[in-house]
């Protein structure tokens, strides 16, 4: 190709049109597909993404990085996921990654027969391990990569440190503090929920209200909430319709109001910066606002004090507080399934996930031993009859068929959201300052600061708070 660059930058747009174009199209369920008039056919959008002439031009400009805008390299290196993902699952599957995902994970669902998930599995688990370090090792131009390594690459030194570094030297601690203080006491389970006395009806007009209250944060769109069949949030032009589950108590539809309305907040974020990001760090976003702000009640009385100016004849803010945090456990209950774990049942879980993914994905323990490893942590941990182990550990190796680290993600959710997030006047801690901030822009000006949403070190003292954090919470309960 006897071009200058910049005689083919244009090619640049095209090609990541083609490549948005087959997100969609892959995105579209059956049902919407058979309505689709002149239809074109399913292997349309491979045909010209893998054509020799995409092919040339994307080698080119991979060819010429540092003759490309920062924004033309972000294009490259999407289009570059796409094409290396394809090269090594037909490599070590034999078809597309889109394809392996979605067969991998039904097969995996057919197998819930515990003998015949582990010899499917562990043959799966030899490829897929294969496949990353292929992939990664092309991806981020290392040889042999390691972990951490890969890792560093996708979420950057400071998270790693941050999480990684801290997570092995408290390893022992947050054992221990598990096991001496959460399994010697009685968690709550769903029948100990005793809610607040308030109406769908009323329920939908609070939550509209909440966004009353916020709608400077979210011009120029708009969040609407209603109660549907399932769970979910749309995105239309400018307009998020945020649909809860029928309505069971006012705690569960809080919490699950709570969860959409970060999902939405996040892409709206999302929309007004420049589309320059990686995958794994909108994803990360998105995590992260969808959690912080389901657990706003927990952190703040602020928020239980909204609840009793609005409603007539509730409780007191201090005792809709308590009522909140019990129910979020009490949602959240024992026995423990892959959709119902506590927040420290959920880290603790991740906590072993990041660990032994590592030693897996490094060579020193084989697929079979890790799928050994995690049945004997869960059954430790857990008990051996509370629930289903073969769903809870289908669901972690399922996590990562969406990428390596997964695990690590959840775990810095977690510290982060609690190092900006206890929201306790009797304790005097190094975040007083910061909290306090928190707390005079919650209600009317909600915006997580970006140091929430990026990583930052853990020091030995905000481990200690996190862990006095949830002691006080159980004994309180």
């Amino acid at each position: 190709m006897q071009y200058a660059v910049s005689e083919l930058r244009g090619l640049l747009d095209t090609m990541e049109l083609i490549e948005e174009l087959i997100q969609a199209y892959e995105g579209l369920e059956k049902n919407q597909l058979s309505y689709l008039e002149n239809g074109f056919p399913s292997d349309f959008m491979d045909k010209y993404m893998k054509s020799q002439s995409s092919m040339r031009i994307y080698q080119y400009f991979n060819e010429h990085l540092d003759e490309l805008s920062h924004s033309e390299q972000m294009k490259i290196q999407k289009i570059s996921d796409y094409y290396l993902k394809d090269k090594y699952a037909n490599k070590y599957f034999n078809q597309d990654f889109k394809v392996l995902q979605k067969e991998l994970k039904e097969k995996w669902l057919e197998s819930l027969n515990p003998k015949l998930l582990e010899q499917s599995l562990e043959q799966d688990l030899d490829m897929l391990r294969l496949f990353y370090s292929s992939y990664y090792a092309e991806k981020f131009h290392l040889f042999a990569p390691k972990y951490e390594e890969i890792l560093r690459g996708l979420y950057g030194d400071d998270f790693v440190y941050s999480c990684c570094r801290q997570l092995k030297k408290h390893h022992e601690k947050i054992i221990h503090f598990y096991k001496s203080y959460l399994l010697s006491n009685n968690i709550p389970t769903n029948a100990d929920v005793c809610d607040l006395i308030i109406t769908q009806q009323q329920s939908a007009y609070f939550f509209n209200f909440f966004l009353n209250q916020i709608h400077s944060l979210i011009k120029p769109y708009k969040i609407t909430v209603e109660f549907k069949r399932k769970s979910k949030c749309i995105n239309i032009n400018h307009k998020f319709y945020i649909h809860l589950s029928p309505y069971h108590s006012f705690s569960v539809s809080l919490f699950e109001f709570l969860e959409l309305f970060g999902e939405a907040y996040a892409k709206i974020l999302q929309n007004r910066v420049e589309n320059e990001w990686l995958e794994e760090q909108k994803t990360y976003r998105i995590n992260a606002c969808r959690y912080y702000a389901t657990l706003i009640p927990l952190f703040s009385i602020d928020f239980s004090r909204l609840i009793e100016n609005y409603f007539l004849g509730i409780d007191s803010a201090e005792e809709v507080y308590h009522i909140l945090l019990k129910n979020f456990l009490a949602i959240r209950r024992n026995p423990v399934s892959s959709l119902n774990i506590n927040i420290l049942q959920l880290f603790l879980i991740d906590m072993i996930g990041y660990e032994l993914e590592e030693k897996w994905f490094d060579g020193e323990i084989t697929s079979r031993e890790l799928i050994n490893s995690w049945q004997e942590c869960i059954k430790e941990y857990f008990g051996k009859t509370s629930f289903n182990v073969y769903e809870i550990v289908l669901k972690i190796f399922q996590r990562l068929l969406e990428g390596l680290g997964i695990s690590l993600v959840r775990i810095g959710i977690i510290l982060s959201a609690f190092e900006h997030g206890m929201l306790n006047d009797q304790y005097d801690h190094p975040f007083k300052t910061l909290i306090e901030h928190y707390r005079d822009h919650l209600l009317d000006k909600w915006f997580p600061d970006e140091d929430f949403l990026t990583a930052h070190f853990i020091k030995e003292e905000t481990l200690q708070y996190f862990m006095l954090y949830f002691v006080q919470l159980y004994q309180k309960l």
